[in-house]
């Protein structure tokens, strides 16, 4: 058995991260908040100790894979292939199964402050057999958790990305494919201003320092960039 926990991520680069913040925030702001939740989700995944730690980086060029070997010293770091958004996420899953992987969770960085237990919640149901895939539900209908025991292509096909019938697309993908799926713990994404408050009232009421990096960086947002 090996486990693959793997990190979906871009290099940070002005104008091309967190684009829906930017239009408040700024593209340079934008980029420095991503850089936080980046280092942070690095951080909760390095801190896993059962898997294997993977971060599957784009733009899939020598420049990135130099960032993020310098950012996340022992992570196996692998490069997003394909034309669309899906057949880039569903790249790492083939290249780990090729590689030996049975056990593949992959995340998004814009959950920095998502418990471990989420995490050991997905692997321990794809530990059972009769289990094809797990999800992580995001409030806005998208997800921030995906895991299977060996590449599932058809659950990221017909997907309508960035929309709010992500997650239920998928759910129907695998159903049609006869999968067992199963949902593991529901979480929030931030991917509006709006939601850079769900998280300061998460973490404050948490009381466990999580996602130290983004809750200070949103902490001197102050007031009025949470309100536009």
């Amino acid at each position: 058995m090996k486990r693959c926990l793997i990190i979906v991520a871009k290099e940070p680069v002005a104008g091309q991260v967190k684009t829906r913040m930017a239009g408040t925030l700024g593209a340079d702001r934008a980029a420095d908040l991503y850089r936080c939740t980046l280092q942070d989700t690095i951080d909760i995944v390095a801190s896993y100790p059962a898997a294997e730690h993977v971060i599957s980086y784009a733009p899939a060029s020598m420049a990135a894979e130099a960032f993020f070997a310098a950012l996340a010293p022992g992570f196996t770091l692998i490069p997003q292939h394909g034309n669309g958004f899906g057949e880039r996420l569903f790249s790492a899953f083939t290249q780990l199964a090729a590689q030996g992987a049975d056990r593949m969770v992959m995340i998004g960085t814009d959950n920095p402050s998502v418990p471990q237990a989420a995490l050991e919640q997905a692997f321990v149901a794809l530990d059972r057999t009769e289990v094809d895939a797990v999800l992580g539900a995001v409030s806005d209908g998208g997800y921030y958790l995906i895991g299977m025991r060996r590449p599932q292509p058809i659950l990221f096909e017909r997907i309508t990305w960035s929309t709010e019938i992500v997650a239920a697309q998928t759910r129907e993908r695998a159903k049609e494919a006869g999968l067992a799926l199963v949902d593991v713990l529901p979480w929030y994404d931030l991917d509006t201003v709006a939601d850079l408050q769900v998280l300061l009232d998460d973490v404050a009421r948490s009381g466990d320092g999580r996602a130290p990096r983004t809750y200070a960086f949103v902490q001197g947002l102050g007031e009025a960039d949470l309100d536009r």
